[in-house]
């Protein structure tokens, strides 16, 4: 029984947000390590059952990141134990690297509503936020469960699970990342202006996500 998640965080910009709600309510313990705080991962993994990368303001491919090195390692190490692994946006980059996956510079960022409909039924079909300025293939061996004409979206090998958008994201959150990742002009109005009902949509669906994630029923191979 999975009972101890933990929740790496790469910016106070980018907390759990409706992922620690749905923890919360499922009762499970959470451990959340703030590397931008310069709080370190655990050296031991027999702590916990299951992990959950965030999002970050910077690119899982840029090696001159303090923290990237010691994170990809960590993410390594989870696979080899068999420790679900959920990484979101950020953290699905980082995690589709640890598989050997091609991560690149999207030409424009992809800032907006995104769908899945079409992948598997475990999977909810948005509206998913998406705020990213970088991608990633699919990694050899992995199962695609949502792409559009962007980037892949989503993906699952085994137990671990990476998504391109942010099913944890709320309104709030969103908000604060204008000025974090300084999107391009009027980019971000379709987000605000509007869109309640999308935010609600997400928000209900978040915890059908991250239950299906680590019930297994996403889980490939």
């Amino acid at each position: 029984m999975i009972t101890r998640l933990l929740v790496i965080e790469h910016g106070r910009y980018a907390p759990a947000g409706l992922l620690g709600d749905w923890a919360a309510a499922r009762g499970l313990a959470v451990r959340t390590v703030a590397l931008h705080a310069g709080e370190r991962l655990p050296a031991e993994l027999d702590g916990y059952d299951a992990a959950v990368s965030l999002g970050a303001s910077d690119a899982a491919y840029d090696d001159g990141v303090p923290w990237l090195a010691a994170e990809l390692s960590f993410l390594d190490r989870l696979l080899s134990a068999e420790v679900p692994v959920l990484g979101i946006c950020f953290g699905g980059q980082a995690l589709a690297r640890v598989l050997g996956a091609r991560l690149y510079r999207l030409d424009r960022p992809e800032i907006g509503w995104v769908g899945t409909a079409g992948s598997m039924s475990a999977m909810p079909e948005g509206p998913w936020l998406s705020w990213h300025y970088d991608a990633f293939d699919l990694p050899a061996g992995a199962v695609e469960l949502a792409a559009n004409e962007v980037s892949v979206q989503a993906f699952s090998l085994g137990q671990h699970t990476g998504v391109q958008f942010h099913p944890e994201a709320t309104r709030p959150i969103a908000e604060s990342w204008v000025g974090v990742t300084n999107p391009p002009a009027g980019v971000t109005d379709p987000l605000f202006r509007d869109a309640d009902g999308a935010w609600e949509r997400a928000a209900d669906m978040a915890p059908q996500l991250f239950s299906a994630w680590l019930d297994g029923d996403l889980a490939s191979g």
